[in-house]
């Protein structure tokens, strides 16, 4: 439809780590050879410089749809990368210490869903054993480190005194945001159409206002000339969010007055006119209102800051060494 109505929607490295398994798992008794040299020792674990940088194209081919990263984000995406290989091998490490087991039924459902899905490639058939191998025990580590995860977050839920004080610490949460109520008529014009064709729309856009400020009324103009699905409604679309709007669209819609006609707009579809029927401020709901939401909100951070406590003091207590020099030779490549 036009004007565009767009919905406006963080990667985690981690995820992509359980891929860890897939390659070997040394223990560390000696330096490796100068041509992969160690990139990390995580007690008695030790990453290959090669190994880092297997997880870390993938872990690029993941998260940039062109499969390269940004120089100004480069030096980041290193360290979380590395990060994030750290903490991986510690939470398994830690698993292992307490005796945790893999879910067998777990595992054999995603074990069955990859034997369907790849059932008619031959390369995975010709290597199915080998990579079988190396499935199991990337489904097995990444269902413990799940694990750990839900027994570190499996923390008391806030009571009702604590979820109303964040309700009233954080207001923009609860909001509900300002909402224009719009009309539009749209004259189609096709992307690729001569620019006279645009003008000639522009002019006819032009005249439909002159006749609306002698009187006439949008709807019923919108509803004999707009090539917009509102047409039959007279051009109403009702209560949007200004977020919903895009490009030249929004900027025009901003500096509206209400009950004000803007001037001609090109948009992707045409040429658009729109009117401002009227403005819902930005209202907080009442904490009756949002109050379980709130308490879903609260409880997910005190699990978030949990994890993360948990994390740092895993980290703190291990034998760890990151050879962060090795990150200017990944920029290099």
């Amino acid at each position: 439809m036009s004007p565009k109505l767009a919905y406006k929607s963080s990667f985690v490295v981690g995820f992509l780590l359980v891929l860890l398994s897939m390659f070997s798992t040394k223990i560390f008794s000696a330096e490796a050879v100068s041509d992969n040299p160690v990139f990390a020792r995580i007690n008695d674990r030790v990453i290959t410089y090669n190994e880092f940088m297997d997880i870390f194209r993938t872990a690029v081919r993941y998260k940039y749809y062109h499969g390269k990263v940004p120089q100004n984000e480069l030096q980041s995406f290193q360290l979380q990368v590395g990060k994030d290989i750290v903490e991986q091998v510690l939470i398994h490490q830690q698993a292992l210490k307490l005796g945790l087991q893999p879910d067998k039924e777990k595992i054999k459902t995603g074990l069955d869903k990859y034997d369907k899905k790849y059932a008619t490639n031959q390369d995975w058939q010709a290597q199915k054993e080998k990579n079988y191998q190396q499935l199991l025990k990337r489904l097995e580590r990444q269902d413990l480190i799940e694990q750990m995860k839900l027994r570190i977050q499996d923390v008391d839920k806030p009571d009702n005194r604590h979820v109303e004080k964040y309700y009233k610490q954080h207001p923009e949460k609860f909001t509900e945001p300002k909402r224009v109520w719009l009309s539009v008529i749209l004259l189609s014009v096709p992307p690729a159409s001569a620019k006279q064709t645009w003008l000639d729309a522009e002019k006819a856009a032009n005249q439909f206002i002159a006749r609306i400020n002698q009187g006439e009324l949008f709807a019923d103009i919108a509803h004999q000339y707009s090539a917009h699905p509102s047409a039959v409604n007279g051009g109403d679309l009702g209560y949007l969010h200004q977020g919903m709007l895009e490009g030249d669209a929004k900027k025009v819609v901003e500096n509206l007055k209400e009950n004000e006609i803007s001037k001609p707009v090109h948009v992707l579809e045409g040429i658009t006119v729109f009117r401002l029927n009227g403005i819902q401020p930005a209202k907080l709901k009442s904490f009756k209102e949002v109050k379980q939401r709130a308490a879903d909100l609260l409880y997910r951070e005190i699990q978030d800051k949990s994890w993360e406590k948990y994390l740092k003091q895993l980290t703190s207590t291990a034998d760890v060494f990151v050879n962060e020099k090795l990150y200017a030779a990944v920029a290099e490549k």
